[in-house]
C-alpha cells in the first residue's frame, strides 16, 4: 500500500501545550507519516528548559523559527537562532534553555513519530497525580525520557 499525501493547512491542526511551550500545533501527525515521524511547531517560553537526557529510539531535528535557544550536545554548547537547526541522534545527551529574555519558536521533526501519543498518555494525569516522581517517571519512560 502506497503513502497517501498530506495538506498541512494553518489553522486546521490539532494543537496542545506542556509544561513550559504553548501553541504545540503538530504539522505533520503519526498517524499520517505512517508511523515515521512527527513534525510540530511549538513557542518555547522565556523560562524554558529542559535538563540532561538522551532518547535511547528516537532522533529529534530542532529548526529555530524565532528567538534564541542554547543547546548542549554531548557537551559542546552553542546559540541557535532564528534560520539555524541541530539535529540530535538516538543516545545523544543534550539539554536546552530558550535565552535572550523572549519567547522561542521552533520546529521539531521527531522520528520515528510518537510525540503526541506521549501527550495524549500523560494528559490521563492530574495536576496533583503529575507532581508525584513515580508518575513523572512512569511518563519519562514511556516518553523515551531519560534523565542523566
Amino acid at each position: 500500500m502506497s503513502a497517501k499525501h498530506v495538506f498541512s493547512m494553518a489553522g486546521q491542526r490539532p494543537s496542545f501545550e506542556e509544561d513550559g511551550v504553548t501553541d504545540m500545533e503538530l504539522v505533520v501527525t503519526t498517524k499520517q507519516s505512517e508511523n515515521r515521524y512527527t513534525i510540530m511547531i511549538s513557542r518555547w517560553l522565556s523560562t524554558f528548559e529542559v535538563p540532561p537526557h538522551f532518547h535511547k529510539d528516537h532522533s529529534e531535528t530542532f529548526y529555530v523559527l524565532d528567538g534564541q535557544v542554547e543547546w548542549t550536545v554531548a557537551g559542546e554548547t552553542r546559540i541557535l537562532s532564528a534560520g539555524d537547526a541541530l539535529y540530535v541522534p538516538p543516545n545523544t545527551v543534550h539539554s536546552v534553555r530558550v535565552v535572550g529574555g523572549k519567547d522561542s519558536r521552533n520546529m521539531l521533526i521527531y522520528e520515528p513519530g510518537g510525540y503526541e501519543d506521549q501527550v495524549d498518555f500523560k494528559m490521563n494525569y492530574t495536576a496533583e497525580e503529575l507532581k508525584d516522581p513515580q508518575v513523572r517517571d512512569r511518563i519519562r519512560k514511556m516518553s523515551d525520557f531519560n534523565v542523566v
